[in-house]
This record gives structure tokens, sequence and C-alpha cells, in this order.
């Protein structure tokens, strides 16, 4: 059963709107079975005036998603663009799904941007495919939340609506804190791929101080003879203690360490 609208004054509305999106919360917070999350998920779209919804497990993914091809048709996306997102990678090629990479925080998307270029780079077809279906549809903006999520993986949730972005803008300065509690708990039962790892697994990435230091030091492109100048130890432990890092994550050479230890997160920033 779908929620109603609630009927007040634009005053009374983020108040109302808080209570109805924390009852939500607590919903999501316990909730395991994925219908029971989506019907939350229908709520919370009325509740916010942002009717459609798009979800991913990973903006990185340009493949089909089975999961989530059923669950944009089950929102009411139209065909041409479901099958665009489908067929055409259009996530990996759309500016908002890059910027989920790049920010842990809600972000607002405008769909008013005429058709042309943007901010000085030409659109590509996807993207101007999916704007005019969007603003065909009378949506005029984005409401995503971006979930980072362990081992390297970024989920995304995105509202639309017809609000303009200014409105979509304030809307997301009331219930920012709300937002991000519901695509995070909303992920937990979604994202069936995401596991927790047991504290064995966890112990295996536990690196000393020194293994740590090599391998950061060796991700940033460093040979043995310089990590060892850096670390001011000598080439061969430089090379003990890949060799450690190697055995302790299970990879097969110190490049699949290094790739592996930047998906878990260990190394930090790399390059900036």
């Amino acid at each position: 059963m779908r929620a109603t609208k609630p009927n007040t004054d634009l005053e009374e509305l983020s108040s109302y709107t808080k209570a109805l999106l924390r009852q939500e919360i607590e919903v999501l917070h316990l909730c395991v079975e994925r219908e029971a999350a989506l019907e939350s998920l229908d709520r919370i779209a009325v509740y916010i005036d942002m009717p459609l919804m798009s979800w991913t497990p990973d903006v990185a993914q340009p493949y089909f998603n089975a999961e989530v091809d059923e669950f944009n048709r089950r929102q009411g996306w139209p065909d041409e663009i479901v099958d665009l997102w489908r067929d055409h990678s259009a996530g990996s090629k759309i500016p908002f799904y890059t910027r989920c990479r790049f920010t842990h925080l809600p972000f607002v998307t405008s769909l008013l941007a005429p058709v042309g270029r943007a901010r000085g780079r030409r659109r590509t077809r996807e993207e101007r495919v999916a704007g005019d279906i969007s603003r065909g549809l009378g949506l005029q903006s984005l409401l995503t939340v971006p979930v980072h999520l362990p081992q390297g993986q970024v989920a995304m949730l995105t509202w639309a609506g017809a609000k303009s972005p200014a409105s979509a803008e304030a809307l997301l300065q009331e219930i920012c804190v709300e937002l991000l509690a519901v695509a995070h708990f909303t992920m937990r039962v979604l994202n069936r791929s995401e596991r927790n790892r047991s504290f064995a697994a966890e112990m295996r990435f536990r690196l000393t101080p020194r293994e740590w230091e090599c391998l950061r030091l060796t991700a940033q492109g460093f040979r043995d003879a310089d990590v060892a100048r850096l670390a001011n130890i000598a080439a061969t432990t430089v090379r003990y203690h890949i060799e450690n890092v190697v055995e302790k994550i299970g990879a097969s050479n110190r490049t699949h360490a290094v790739a592996i230890a930047a998906q878990l997160g260990l190394l930090g920033p790399i390059g900036i």
C-alpha cells in the first residue's frame, strides 16, 4: 500500500517529513527482507515528493544487472531510459555517476541544463538522451546519495522529481542526515554482494607499520631502491616486507597486492 503525501503547508512540511523519515529509518534499520525495504523506499519517495528512484550496487560496473533493471522498471521509468542504462552503459558516461566516486555526501543534479556543451565539455549521446527523456517526464532534479561500501564498492541511491534544483537543494539541507541513514540501511538489504568478513579474514589484512609503509610507497610508483632510501632501510628489507604483504593478502605478486590493498582502503589517497 503506497503512502499518502502529507497535506501540510511548506513551513510544517520539513518537521513532519523528518518525523516520517525517522520512522522509515527505524523500519530499514530492522529490515531484512528486500520487499519490505522497497516498500519503505516507496513511502519515502512520496514523503519527499521525489517519486522516481534508481539504484545501483556499484557505479563502477558498466554491465547489465537484472536486479537493478527490475527495480528501475518497477519504479516506472520508461523502457527507453531503462534500455539506455542497460544497453549503452550510460551509468559509466553520465557525470552524476562519476561524482559518486569522488564524494561521500548527498548532492543534487539539475536536469534543466540546456542540451549541448556543459562546463566546457561536450555531452555524451547517452547524457543527452537521458536528459531529454527525463525532462519529457517533467523531471527537473535528481537527489543522489553515494554509499561507499567495503572493498572499494560505491553504491548509489537516487530520487528524481519535478522539484526545481533550488527546491531540491533546500530539501537536501533539511534531511541530509536522514537520507544518508536511509541509503546505508537500504544498501545493507538490497546489496546482496556485501558480506561481513570474519575476524580471521580481518586479521589476515593487519599489516605492520613497516609493511604498510613499503606497500604504500610501492603503490606510488617507487622502486625498491627508492623505497629503501625513503624508509631508511635496506632494499632487501623492502623486498622482505613486500613479500610478507603479498602472502598476507593472498595476492599472486606485488602488483596484485597493491590492487587488493587499494580496494580494501589500506593505502589511503595515492597521488594527491
